[in-house]
């Protein structure tokens, strides 16, 4: 783990112009042993964001060189990362100005720490020579020293009436405010190999501001600042410092602006130029490798502001990952593991992690992202987890109380980030057939209102269909002669017929003949009853003569002493009981005829006519029970005609429930419609600052949406195929034939099938009406084949229709857009899945964008991702002999910038895109 800064570049205060006690011009006190304490306590007590200082002690570098040596022996402002030396000048560029005294413009040569002190003094200051002219006439010529100041501030004071000597200063003083140096022998005395990056032109904005814009001045005045690489100011406040930056960008010349103390007081002061009033925060490490970024991404790395930019806004962020013992990754394998380490420390802006094929860079997002509820598990292997892997987890970058910390096992953990990995997109988008399920997920992102019949409706209509087919089953009911028994017409004949009945039986003379068959009818059973006795009392009568004779035949045994009984004894008897029933058949066969001929009279009625009078009640009660089912049967009438219009009719008056179905599904494409402008209308979310709506605006670009109803024919007749009864209709099995019987061939013939044709097929025996019922009319059946979706384009285009790699950056976009400023984000190698165009033109200027609002991790070979996106941090894996190790940094850190070379194919080209980049704005 590289042990300076590996959690790469963070906001820290930089403070790049303060005096010491030794500058020509300070107000902390004497040049004193007891000044000096004060002075270097006070910086010991700044605010801990305090960490990098430039030392300008304007011609020298004495108070520069002095710190640095207490700091190596005494240990003292050991609270200050880096102390860069800084030389100031006064240069004489506008000849026949009047500057006034200390009104000169001020040229600062930020020199980097690693020169030697030496090096500075014999190769640059002792080399500046100046002239002077005095007013005597005599040229002043020398290189500048303190000594050779004090010289010609002594000259100069020779010239001066004795009276006026009171006015000036010492001649140290007076010397530094008259010298001028040629700002050409400053840059000449640069060109020396030693200098060579190591060191950066600042200029001092409020003396170039006071220069008036001449036409003899204009081109040398911007030719002075746009050939510094930054400005400095010293503002009394941060409104004041944007005034200060808007009148640069208005002039249009260099504007990157840092605000300084230009401390020439100690901080208990209350003028602004006292030690620590500098609004300066700098995304970088504390070196001066760390400062010439901000001339490379001077938008993503400086800010001006009176707290840390971390805080401006809150996001969560995984903040350390430790393998406390070395540890194999998978079970029950031993040749792969994690290399024990003090800790990988994550940023919270952008990670990228780097390395070569099989070094372990995937391996370490994939081990992490398998411990959390919901993500991936590697394809290799069972990930080994047994306690040996530790990671933190911030729920907040506002308190460092705010923490979780636990160990990885089997047990999930329920902390949020999103993490794709290697091809997940591709993956998703390249899935065949799954049109629907891609909308689906689209509309899921976009948090659009999802497709959905309404349920009143679908209630409305089952009901109504359930009703109206209820009264057809009333109506369609038959008898064993096969009549309507509930239709109008079959009542209305049964109630004249029975009312005539009625009518006909209640005259006088039907009424004696029924009263007269009565009579006949009781004579007729009393002579039948007559006859059967006497045909009873006959066989009675030989019976008992023959019972008689064998007992007469059982007492003789033997004799005859009793005579037989002979029939002839009882000769008349049965004489006169065959007379008297020959007198009764005649008188039954009399009044038979009599009977029927009124049984022909009457022979409709199939009852018994000897109670016919008697059942008139009976007969009129079922007369009027007939009147009441002809008026409900009316009623039902009237209610399945309305039900029929109200299901299948539409008029002016009544919108049919068939074309409500078709509204509801056309409401629902405008609903979708509508969430997506909602969406897309980024100006109008309050919660959104001006830079996360212009993140939003960008995401959203090209990002269209085409609401789709789509009526899927193959679906619906593989549905149809259940409601044809086969063992009736042959056609079952013929889709073609099914097709032509049908006639629905897309949504609008489907509509049509239901108003014209569905009442047919649902009463043919060919057909399972309930089925068809159900595929029609019951939504949760409809949505098989019949569904409302979005469908989004990009650039115009249906994503259906684009490359694979355009299809991962929509739904990248889309991802982002809708979780753009909240949860972490770990995206392996998204280059993989995304269309180059976008990673080049979109992807890297959106990341710089994002990770100010969440911590974003991506595994990346693409140099332009790591290095023109500047990632705050950079993890090189490596992987040697099994032992899988990382160490990290920033782009600045001078390991981690020559391992980019060598390990990302473009790496020093997108370094030198990036400074090409810097020379354009320039």
């Amino acid at each position: 783990m590289n042990k300076n800064y590996p959690k790469g570049s963070e906001w820290r205060k930089w403070d790049l112009h303060v005096h010491t006690p030794s500058s020509i011009y300070h107000r902390y006190g004497p040049n004193s042993e007891e000044t000096w304490e004060n002075f270097m306590k006070d910086i010991e007590n700044i605010p801990s964001d305090f960490a990098v200082l430039g030392i300008n002690d304007y011609f020298f570098i004495d108070g520069y060189e002095r710190l640095i040596e207490e700091r190596k022996s005494n240990n003292r402002l050991s609270n200050i990362d880096l102390i860069l030396p800084v030389v100031e000048f006064r240069i004489d560029k506008f000849a026949g100005i009047d500057f006034g005294k200390l009104k000169r413009i001020n040229l600062h040569v930020i020199f980097s720490n690693d020169l030697p002190l030496e090096t500075i003094k014999s190769q640059f200051l002792q080399t500046l020579e100046q002239s002077y002219s005095l007013e005597s006439g005599e040229q002043w010529t020398r290189a500048i020293t303190k000594e050779s100041i004090e010289e010609l501030g002594a000259k100069i004071k020779k010239g001066v009436p004795a009276e006026e000597l009171f006015k000036y200063g010492t001649d140290l003083e007076e010397g530094f405010n008259n010298l001028n140096v040629r700002e050409d022998k400053i840059f000449e005395a640069l060109q020396k190999d030693c200098f060579k990056g190591k060191y950066i032109i600042a200029i001092g904005k409020t003396e170039w501001g006071d220069l008036k814009w001449t036409d003899a001045s204009i081109a040398t005045k911007k030719s002075v600042i746009n050939k510094a690489d930054i400005v400095f100011t010293a503002s009394e406040s941060i409104e004041a410092f944007n005034k200060a930056k808007e009148q640069l960008t208005a002039h249009k010349v260099n504007d990157l602006l840092l605000d300084c103390s230009d401390s020439h007081y100690l901080s208990s002061s209350s003028d602004k130029d006292r030690i620590g009033n500098c609004f300066t925060w700098i995304k970088a490490d504390p070196t001066f490798e760390g400062l010439i970024q901000i001339l490379y991404e001077p938008q993503e790395r400086i800010r001006i502001s009176d707290k840390n930019p971390n805080l401006e806004f809150d996001k969560p962020y995984i903040s350390n990952i430790k393998f406390k013992n070395n540890l194999n990754v998978f079970k029950d394998e031993d040749d792969l593991s994690f290399k024990q380490n003090e800790g990988i420390p994550l940023n919270q802006n952008l990670v990228t992690i780097i390395g070569g094929r099989g070094e372990g860079k995937s391996m370490l997002t994939e081990y992490l992202a398998s411990s959390f509820i919901g993500q991936e598990h590697s394809k290799e292997g069972i990930f080994n987890k047994n306690g040996e892997v530790n990671l933190s987890y911030h729920k907040s970058n506002q308190s460092e109380d705010d923490i979780i910390n636990f160990d990885l096992t089997e047990d999930k953990k329920a902390v949020e980030f999103i993490y794709i990995n290697q091809g997940r997109l591709k993956t998703l988008v390249e899935k065949k057939d799954k049109q629907f399920q891609l909308a689906n997920s689209i509309r899921k992102l976009a948090k659009l209102t999802e497709p959905e019949f309404n349920k009143q409706l679908d209630k409305q209509i089952l009901e109504n269909l359930e009703s109206f087919h209820e009264l057809n089953r009333f109506f369609k009911t038959k008898d064993e002669d096969r009549n309507f028994i509930n239709s109008i017409e079959y009542l209305e004949s049964q109630e004249i017929a029975i009312n005539d009945f009625i009518s006909n039986i209640t005259t006088s003379e039907n009424k004696d003949k029924l009263e007269k068959y009565s009579e006949n009818l009781r004579n007729r059973n009393n002579l039948n009853s007559k006859l059967k006795e006497l045909n009873e009392f006959e066989e009675k009568l030989n019976s008992s003569i023959e019972k008689l004779n064998l007992e007469i035949s059982r007492i003789n045994g033997e004799n005859s002493m009793i005579s037989i009984i002979e029939l002839s004894a009882l000769k008349k008897q049965f004489d006169e009981i065959i007379a008297w029933k020959s007198t009764l058949l005649k008188e039954v066969e009399i009044i038979s005829v009599t009977i029927s001929a009124v049984k022909e009279e009457f022979k409709d009625y199939k009852g018994d006519l000897t109670t016919l009078l008697n059942d008139i009640d009976k007969f009129q009660k079922n007369l009027s029970q007939i009147r009441e089912n002809i008026t409900i049967s009316k009623s039902k009438k009237e209610q399945l005609t309305e039900f029929k219009k109200r299901i299948f009719f539409s008029d002016p008056e009544q919108i049919s429930l068939i074309d409500k179905i078709k509204i509801d599904y056309e409401s629902q494409v405008s609903e979708l419609l509508k969430n997506w402008e909602d969406f897309k209308d980024v100006d109008s979310k309050e919660r959104l600052n001006p830079s996360q709506k212009a993140i939003m605006k960008n995401l959203l670009t090209d990002l269209e949406i085409e609401v789709k109803i789509d009526f899927d024919i193959d679906k619906f007749y593989s549905l149809i195929y259940h409601s044809i009864d086969g063992a009736k209709w042959r056609i079952k099995g013929n889709i073609e034939a099914q097709k032509n019987a049908f006639g629905v061939t897309d949504l609008d013939s489907f509509y049509d099938f239901i108003r014209t044709k569905y009442l047919d097929f649902y009463e043919s025996d060919n057909i399972h009406s309930k089925t068809l019922k159900d595929i029609f009319f019951k939504e949760s059946e409809r949505k098989q084949f019949l569904k409302v979706f979005p469908i989004l384009k990009y650039k115009g285009k249906d994503l259906n229709k684009i490359s694979v790699g355009q299809k991962g950056t929509v739904y990248l976009k889309m991802m982002l857009a809708t979780e753009a400023f909240s949860k972490p984000i770990i995206f392996d190698q998204p280059e993989d899945d995304l269309d180059n165009e976008f990673i080049m033109q979109n992807l890297i200027s959106l990341f710089k964008e994002l990770k100010q609002y969440r911590q974003v991790i991506i595994v990346t070979h693409n140099a332009n991702l790591v290095v023109n996106a500047d990632a705050e941090q950079v993890i090189i894996a490596s992987n040697v002999d099994g032992a899988l190790n990382y160490v990290s940094g920033s782009l600045e850190n001078q390991l981690i910038n020559s391992k980019i070379c060598q390990i990302l194919e473009g790496g020093e080209l997108a370094f030198e895109k990036r400074r090409r980049k810097y020379q354009q704005i320039q």
